[in-house]
C-alpha cells in the first residue's frame, strides 16, 4: 500500500476521462445525438460549429434533479445505497451578428457564445458489507514486511497508513520473525465483518468560448477555447468487526477499527476544439468535430484516520493524520465526431453520432514547478496504456413535432468499455436511455428530459490478493428543465 500522495493513478486518469455528458433538456432527450443539428447550448460544446445555426440570440439555463442509486455485491452479498443532487447542468448564450446585405460576401452571420455544460457528476453513495477471512491490516504489515521495515525505522512508514495502524495499536511486530503482524487472532474460525461506505460529490463543468460562422446557410464552421474544471471529494469509512467470543488465541484483544479515509481533487484544464455543419441536401446535415487533449493542473489534499476499539477500553485509539497535499499534472485523451440527422419536412428527424476516443492516451506527469527527481508516473502510465484502450461512443435521436409549437423526443447512448479484454471481470460499458417533450414559441422555449443513465464497475476494499472485488451496479435518473430565451 503505497504513500497516499502517490498515489494517484490510472483509476483516476479514468475518472476523469470517462465523460457522461449531460447538458440542456434537449441535448439530453436526444442521447447527445446533436453534432450534425447544432442550436443548442449543449450541442455547440460537443460541434462548435453548431452556434453557426444560430440565426438570433439566446440564452437559456438547465436544472437537473439526480439520483444515483448504488448495488454492491461482496461476496454473495448485496447492499444498496441512495444519493440525490440538484445542479445546473448547463448555461450559455449565445450571441448572433447578422452581416449586412451590402457587402460583398455569402457570409451571413457569425456568432459569439460562452456555454457552461456539466460532463460529468461524481455524486453517488455506496456501502459494502460481507465477510471475508483476511483483514487490511494484513495489507500494512505485509507492505511494511515487504519493504523492509522494522521497529527501528516504523517512524518512517507513511503518516497516512501503516504507521497511523501502529500507533493505533492495530499492528503487532514478531521479535523472533522480524516482522509485523495485524493484531487479531487469525486462527479464529469466525470470518471477520466488514462494512465500508463511501460518499462522493462533485462533478466536472466545461466552460467554452466558441466563433462561428454561417456560409450561404449551406456551411457552418466554428471553433472554440475550452476551459474544464474538476471538483471531486470522496469521504470513505473502512469497519472491520472481530467475533472475539470465538478468538483461539485469547492475547489478540482487538474487537473491531474503522479506518477512513478524506480525499478533496481539484484540477483546471484547457483544451480546444473546431467543427463544421454541411448542409449538402434539404434533408440532410452532416457534422465533424475534432477536440483536442485536455492539460489540467492538478491538487490533491488529502488525510486519514483510524479508531480502534479493544476488549479493555483503555487500549483504544483514536488518531488522524496531518493532511497532505500533492500536485501534479494530468492529459486526458482528445476525441472525433462525426454525426448525421434525416430531416422528415418540417415535422421531424433521426440524429445519429459516432464519438472515437482513445483512454490510454491518458498520462499523469509531476507538477510543472516540481523539483528535479520529482515522482514521474511512469508506472502508473504505463499502466493505462496496457489496460485501457480505443473505444466508442454511439448515440441515436430523434424527435417528432406533434403541433406547432410541441415536440416529443427520445434517445439512447452507448458508451463502450475503456478497458482491454480480459481486464474486467464485468461489462464496464454504459447505456443512456430517454425522453423528453418541448414547447417553443418565437421568443421562449421549454424542455423537460428524464435520462436514466446506468453502468458497472469493479473495486477492492484493499489489498486484491486479500479481499475479494466488489461489484457495483449504478443507476443515474435524470429530471431535466431548460427555459431558453431569444433576443
Amino acid at each position: 500500500m503505497a504513500n497516499f500522495a502517490y498515489s494517484q493513478n490510472e483509476t483516476d486518469a479514468l475518472r476523469y476521462s470517462y465523460l457522461n455528458y449531460n447538458g440542456t433538456a434537449r441535448y439530453s432527450g436526444l442521447g447527445g445525438a446533436m453534432g450534425a443539428l447544432g442550436a443548442d447550448m449543449s450541442a455547440i460544446s460537443m460541434n462548435p460549429a453548431g452556434a453557426g445555426r444560430y440565426s438570433r440570440s439566446d440564452f437559456s439555463f438547465t436544472g437537473n434533479v439526480t439520483s444515483a442509486r448504488a448495488r454492491a455485491t461482496f461476496n454473495g452479498n448485496q447492499e444498496q445505497d441512495l444519493k440525490g443532487n440538484f445542479n445546473i447542468s448547463n448555461i450559455g448564450a449565445v450571441f448572433v451578428k447578422p452581416l449586412g446585405i451590402e457587402k460583398p460576401t455569402l457570409w451571413r452571420y457569425y456568432q459569439v457564445g460562452v456555454t457552461s455544460s456539466r460532463t460529468n457528476d461524481f455524486h453517488s453513495r455506496t456501502r459494502v458489507e460481507g465477510d471475508n477471512s483476511n483483514s487490511m491490516l494484513d495489507g500494512f504489515s505485509n507492505f511494511l514486511n515487504n519493504q523492509g521495515f522494522d521497529l527501528n525505522n516504523i517512524d518512517n512508514a507513511s503518516p497516512f497508513y501503516e504507521r497511523l495502524a501502529y500507533d493505533a495499536q492495530l499492528l503487532g511486530y514478531d521479535n523472533t520473525d522480524n516482522e509485523f503482524f495485524g493484531w487479531y487472532d487469525p486462527d479464529n474460525p469466525t470470518p471477520i465483518k466488514h462494512i465500508e461506505e463511501t460518499v462522493t460529490r462533485g462533478a466536472q463543468y466545461q466552460t467554452d468560448i466558441t466563433l462561428s460562422g454561417n456560409y450561404n446557410g449551406k456551411l457552418y464552421v466554428g471553433g472554440s477555447i475550452g476551459f474544464p474544471r474538476i471538483r471531486y471529494n470522496s469521504s470513505s469509512v473502512h469497519t472491520e468487526i472481530f467475533n472475539t467470543d470465538s478468538n483461539v488465541n485469547t492475547i489478540y484483544d482487538t474487537r473491531q477499527f474503522s479506518f477512513s479515509e478524506e480525499l478533496k481533487t481539484e484540477g483546471n484544464g484547457v483544451n480546444a476544439k473546431i467543427g463544421l455543419i454541411f448542409l449538402p441536401v434539404q434533408w440532410l446535415r452532416v457534422g465533424v468535430s475534432l477536440h483536442s487533449p485536455t492539460r489540467y493542473t492538478m491538487n490533491d489534499s488529502y488525510s486519514t484516520a483510524v479508531a480502534s476499539r479493544f476488549l479493555t477500553d483503555s487500549f483504544n485509539r483514536d488518531l488522524s493524520s496531518d493532511v497532505g497535499n500533492f500536485n501534479y499534472r494530468l492529459i486526458t485523451p482528445g476525441r472525433a465526431t462525426a454525426s448525421a440527422a434525416f430531416l422528415y419536412k418540417k415535422r421531424g428527424f433521426i440524429t445519429l453520432e459516432y464519438e472515437y476516443v482513445d483512454y490510454g492516451n491518458s498520462t499523469l506527469n509531476e507538477a510543472a514547478a516540481a523539483p528535479a527527481g520529482a515522482y514521474d508516473f511512469e508506472l502508473e502510465n504505463n499502466t493505462s496504456e496496457s489496460i485501457y484502450k480505443a473505444a466508442s461512443i454511439i448515440k441515436a435521436g430523434a424527435e417528432f413535432r406533434v403541433t406547432n409549437n410541441w415536440t416529443v423526443r427520445g434517445g439512447y447512448a452507448f458508451y463502450e468499455s475503456p478497458f482491454k479484454e480480459n481486464i474486467n471481470t464485468i461489462n464496464a460499458s454504459r447505456t443512456n436511455v430517454s425522453g423528453g417533450v418541448g414547447y417553443k414559441n418565437a421568443n421562449f422555449s421549454l424542455d423537460f428530459t428524464y435520462l436514466r443513465s446506468a453502468t458497472k464497475s469493479q473495486s477492492f476494499m484493499y489489498d486484491p490478493a486479500l479481499v475479494p472485488e466488489t461489484n457495483i451496479t449504478t443507476a443515474i435518473s435524470n429530471f431535466m428543465v431548460t427555459a431558453g430565451f431569444r433576443f
